[in-house]
């Protein structure tokens, strides 16, 4: 019979060879330049995948070579062989009256064993490392990781030696070149048997760790970072992104076929064939599909795993075309955020602030992708962003002072007391039926917020690229006015000038679909006068519906005058005012 399912096993496998073979090469011209646990373990795992490959394709043609020769002395012919090459999961189906297979395919049965599971445990340090990286945020220097890389290879050293010598025992007791019924049934089951489920369990392992580990990054906010100067998906989530996906397409499927046979060899029924082949082809293929997302160009893949409302700034980030520029680049509008009692806060607090700032900086860059806007620069805990339009601008705001009541803030910075700490909740007249999606006015860190829009009649705004950040940074009087109205307000309020206030009271009276998405209160503030600058503002104080009853826990800005009172300087260079009123919108 001609046997299908094997010449394909080994095309695959070839191809499989061929690419991580390129990937070990590719990597073996890094690794005097790259010392980290990371990178040795990628390594480790693609030399353990070439071995693989290789083995279990010359294993593979000594199969098809039996098939072609139409009867074996070493094993059956038949489908069942064919579609589950060289390794049936049934003890009954084999023939004891068997010889032994060829020593040339029995030590590349074993090595390919071998390399099997050395590959298995590599990808287990892989994604641990990557974890580990994604939760602290840096490696363990030079030293340690060298140390580090020592230790893991050679524990799995003696846990594949250890196999590999056990399995060489059980496998090659012969004698005369005729192997006992006993030996017969070990090398075509119960061995082959032990190592699919050593396997198997590892790798379900590191799905599992995959699929925990990105559900963390997600909900601390750690899914994004800076890099280069860019906001985007994190690397260390992406691969993490990359492993999980090849795993759940190319061995999941393999994974649960090779249960499913173990289940239906304890029933003594068939597994379906054709499931199981097209099950194998993918888990052979496998190492092509990690060389690929995992060594070979990742622009492709970056663009095809990104979530559809990354895919602006994933196309900015990986294009070096100007016309791409991310920054915005005509009168842009300035978002300056800045930490309430921030110096107290790390004073008292140590590590715990340094944890409370991190979920801070993670939800503010994470939000930044959602709202189209633009890191310029970050000094501290304070952040100075850009944004297209007004729309953008309010509605980032607005999400990240109710997203900052929802964050998983540690305890003891909950708990500690200080100003700038204090959890305010909700007031209400009677017992809500269901739990609120809002239940605190403050909780965890409190940030304040300032929003300005530049124009034309505020001067010239000059654009240039920072030398280190590769940044666009902006210089002119609309960029010190938008730094002067962040540092007015207290934390968790959100203070605008008057061309901001003037636009969400048009948004509110025509009740339009962006002020139905994004519900807010905004109550004029008065005048303030910056006397360095000879400018005197109109503010506004702007707050999510759901979260106006904070008024009563904000204190006044200082030198703010009413409107209704307000007379122009004689000394006045510019005027940023609007006209007088208390209320400038309402309650949507």
């Amino acid at each position: 019979m001609l046997p299908i399912w094997s010449l394909i096993y080994v095309l695959v496998l070839f191809v499989s060879f061929i690419a991580t073979s390129m990937a070990v090469y590719t990597m073996f011209r890094l690794k005097r330049r790259i010392r980290t646990c990371v990178f040795y373990a990628t390594y480790a795992y693609f030399i353990s995948r070439t071995v693989y490959s290789l083995t279990r394709a010359v294993v593979l043609a000594a199969v098809v070579d039996q098939f072609f020769q139409a009867n074996s002395t070493w094993m059956e012919i038949d489908s069942l062989r064919d579609v589950s090459a060289f390794s049936p999961l049934t003890d009954s189906s084999n023939d004891p009256t068997l010889d032994a297979p060829p020593n040339v395919v029995m030590w590349f049965l074993l090595i390919g064993d071998a390399a099997l599971i050395a590959g298995a445990l590599w990808m287990l340090v892989l994604v641990l490392e990557l974890v580990r990286l994604a939760r602290k945020a840096m490696d363990r220097g030079s030293i340690r990781e060298a140390r580090t890389i020592k230790y893991y290879g050679a524990a799995i050293m003696v846990l594949v030696l250890s196999y590999f010598a056990l399995s060489f025992v059980l496998s090659t007791g012969r004698t005369e070149g005729t192997m006992p019924n006993t030996m017969t049934v070990s090398f075509y089951s119960g061995r082959f048997k032990s190592v699919l489920i050593t396997a198997i369990s590892i790798q379900s392992g590191v799905i599992l760790l995959v699929a925990t580990a990105m559900w963390f990054l997600r909900r601390r906010g750690r899914n994004f970072e800076s890099v280069d100067g860019e906001l985007t998906t994190s690397p260390l989530y992406m691969r993490l992104k990359r492993i999980l996906s090849v795993y759940c397409i190319m061995s999941l499927p393999y994974i649960a076929m090779t249960w499913l046979s173990l289940i239906c060899s304890l029933l003594d029924t068939e597994c379906p064939s054709v499931l199981l082949g097209i099950a194998t082809i993918l888990y052979f293929a496998s190492g092509l599909a990690f060389a690929i997302v995992m060594v070979g160009s990742q622009q492709c893949c970056y663009a095809c795993l990104l979530p559809a409302d990354e895919v602006r700034t994933a196309q900015l980030h990986l294009s070096p075309s100007p016309k791409h520029a991310q920054s915005p680049v005509a009168y842009p509008v300035f978002v300056n955020t800045d930490i309430e009692s921030s110096s107290l806060l790390w004073g008292q607090l140590g590590q715990t602030m340094h944890d409370a700032q991190e979920l801070h900086d993670n939800l503010l860059r994470s939000l930044i992708v959602k709202h189209h806007g633009y890191e310029i620069t970050t000094c501290g805990d304070a952040f100075q962003l850009a944004f297209q339009s007004i729309a953008d601008a309010v509605a980032y705001c607005l999400d990240v002072q109710l997203e900052l009541m929802n964050q998983p803030w540690p305890v003891e910075f909950v708990d500690s007391g200080l100003p700038g700490s204090l959890t305010v909740s909700i007031r209400t007249k009677h017992v809500p039926l269901t739990k609120p999606k809002h239940m605190y006015l403050f909780h965890g860190i409190r940030v304040r917020m300032g929003i300005h829009a530049a124009s034309e009649a505020e001067g010239q705004l000059f654009h240039q690229v920072h030398p280190v950040t590769h940044r666009t940074t902006y210089v002119g009087l609309s960029e010190l006015i938008g730094r002067e109205v962040s540092d007015l307000g207290n934390g968790g309020q959100i203070v605008v000038t008057t061309p901001i206030a003037k636009w969400l009271e048009s948004q509110a009276l025509a009740d339009t679909e962006w002020s139905n998405a994004n519900p807010f209160v905004v109550q004029d503030l008065g005048v303030y006068r910056v006397a360095d600058l000879k400018i005197d503002l109109g503010l506004a104080e702007v707050l999510p519906l759901a979260l106006k009853d904070r008024r009563a826990h904000f204190q006044s800005i200082a030198n703010v005058q009413s409107r209704k009172s307000y007379t122009r300087h004689d000394s006045t260079a510019y005027g940023l005012v609007g006209s007088p009123r208390d209320t400038l919108a309402r309650l949507v």
